[in-house]
């Protein structure tokens, strides 16, 4: 796989290739982070490219996110993609097909009761409340890191082995075991459009780490997004803002060899 400059002080970018299977991250990755998740600002022109990688691609292009499959449809709108969401427990095959939950969580309502209690002690702690898993951000905060760790493996650990925590940049998942990014890669690479094509996966949180492995395993490249350490990828862009101009230059790459045809 060879590698190319694609503009000043940007990162080495993997030269794209038609029959890839592309797996986005989004928080980081496609958008920049905030202290909250709902105060995240979505680029005016990020839907449009999404659906043009759709066709550039074939429709295998899928979004996997700790986000709902909901969220990622009312916030791309009118882009609709094949998606995982809350880090693989719930997933849609197809983009015009129905969102299949994979788990459902029955410790979910005592730890979320749990949680909102013992995180009144940090004013800035955000308890982000999704059907199938729990996240709790503490971004605005991160002074308190420790005391929230540990107070969640206090709480969680009461509640059994179902429950599996991941620590990623200023949030800590909550989320049923054996349910990942990784998992969800999986599953769309049996089933069409992805089946056959060589997977990439783009992220920049612990929380990909699973998804680069799966597609890694396949064959695939990981691609990284940021500074922070990891032994699987192939490639790293700088930040949300590099890998949409990627992105873009793909596109371009795409439609300037359709039209040579």
């Amino acid at each position: 796989m060879s590698r190319v400059r694609t503009a000043p002080g940007y990162g080495t970018h993997p030269t794209p290739r038609s029959d890839w299977a592309l797996f986005l991250d989004i928080d980081g990755t496609l958008i920049e982070h905030a202290d909250h998740p709902e105060g995240i600002t979505i680029p005016e022109n990020l839907p449009t490219l999404l659906m043009q990688l759709q066709t550039s691609f074939a429709g295998a292009v899928a979004l996997v996110s700790g986000r709902t499959v909901e969220w990622m449809d009312r916030r791309f709108a009118p882009a609709r993609l094949a998606a995982a969401g809350q880090h693989g427990a719930e997933l849609r095959l197809d983009p015009n097909g129905k969102t299949v939950p994979l788990a459902i969580p029955s410790w979910r309502q005592r730890l979320e009761q749990e949680l909102e209690a013992a995180l009144q002690a940090w004013p800035g702690v955000y308890l982000e409340h999704k059907p199938l898993s729990l996240a709790v951000h503490y971004r605005a905060v991160p002074q308190f890191e420790a005391e929230v760790k540990a107070t969640i493996a206090v709480i969680t650990n009461r509640l059994g082995s179902d429950v599996e925590l991941l620590a990623g940049r200023f949030v800590v998942e909550i989320r049923q075991i054996g349910l990942t990014k990784g998992t969800a890669v999986k599953r769309f690479l049996e089933t069409s459009p992805f089946a056959g094509r060589l997977p990439v996966f783009v992220g920049d949180d612990v929380t990909d780490e699973d998804g680069f492995g799966a597609v890694k395993a396949a064959g695939g490249l990981a691609v990284a997004v940021g500074p922070r350490p990891t032994d699987q990828a192939d490639f790293r862009l700088g930040d949300p803002g590099e890998v949409r101009f990627w992105l873009a230059s793909v596109v371009a790459e795409s439609m300037k060899a359709e039209a040579a045809r």
